[in-house]
C-alpha cells in the first residue's frame, strides 16, 4: 500500500507537468550548469533532463520493493527494513523544509533524499564492515540531480540526509555480531547483490556520461 501512495503521486505529478511544464522549465535554468558535468543534447537539454528526473523519481519504489525481497530472502531484514521504511518516510511523511516544492519538483526532492540515503548507507556500510550494501552506484546521478535541485537547498537536503544516516546507524545495529559478520562474509554469493545487478548506473543507461567522475 505504502509503494501504490507513492507511485500514485509520481502519476499526478506526471498529470500536472504534462500540463503546466513548470519543472521543464525550471530544468532548462540550470542545463547549463550540468553541462559542465555531462554531455547534453544541444537543443534538448531540458527535454533530456526531464526525461533522467522522471526516471530518477520512478525508480525509487521499484528498487525499494527489490531491496525489501533481496533482504528478506538473505535473512538481512533486520538491518534493512529500516533503511527502507526512512526512504519510504521521505515520500510519505516529508520533512518540513520540503513544503515550498510542489508537482515533480517536490518529488525530485524526495527522490534525492531517498537516493543519497542508500549512497551514505553504502559509504557507511564500506566503512563498518568493507563491503557496501548494495553493489550500486547513484554518485553521478545524484550529482546531477544536485545541481539541478541547486545550492543551498540541495546542502540543506544532504543534512538530513547526514541525520537520517545517524538515527539508522545506532547502537542497536551489531555489526559485530557474528550473525552479521556471516552474512557479509557469503554476500557475494547472496540475492542481495544479483538482484542490485539489474539496477546498472542510471546516468551512463540514459547516456549521460561525464569525464569528471
Amino acid at each position: 500500500m505504502t509503494m501504490e501512495v507513492i507511485h500514485q503521486q509520481i502519476r499526478n505529478a506526471l498529470n500536472d507537468e504534462a500540463i503546466t511544464l513548470q519543472l521543464q522549465n525550471a530544468l532548462s535554468s540550470r542545463a547549463d550548469q550540468v553541462a559542465r558535468i555531462v554531455d547534453l543534447p544541444e537543443g534538448e537539454a531540458a527535454e533530456k533532463l526531464l526525461e533522467f528526473v522522471v526516471r530518477y523519481i520512478e525508480d525509487v519504489p521499484q528498487m525499494l520493493l527489490d531491496l525489501q525481497a533481496a533482504a528478506l530472502e538473505a535473512g538481512l531484514s533486520h538491518y534493512v527494513q529500516p533503511v527502507i521504511q526512512m526512504a519510504t518516510e521521505f515520500f510519505i511523511t516529508p520533512p518540513a523544509a520540503l513544503s515550498h516544492e510542489v508537482g515533480l519538483a517536490a518529488l525530485m526532492d524526495k527522490a534525492y533524499l531517498a537516493h543519497r540515503l542508500l549512497e551514505e548507507v553504502n559509504e557507511t556500510y564500506i566503512h563498518r564492515v568493507g563491503q557496501p550494501l548494495t553493489p550500486m552506484d547513484m554518485t553521478l546521478s545524484n550529482v546531477i540531480i544536485h545541481t539541478l535541485i541547486g545550492e543551498p537547498f540541495a546542502n540543506d537536503l544532504d543534512q538530513l540526509v547526514d541525520v537520517a544516516v545517524k538515527r539508522l546507524f545506532g547502537p542497536q545495529m551489531a555489526y559485530q555480531s557474528p550473525e552479521f559478520k556471516a552474512f557479509m562474509n557469503r554476500q557475494e554469493a547472496s540475492n542481495l547483490v544479483h538482484i542490485w545487478r539489474q539496477w546498472p548506473s542510471m546516468s551512463n543507461e540514459m547516456g549521460l556520461t561525464s569525464t569528471l567522475l
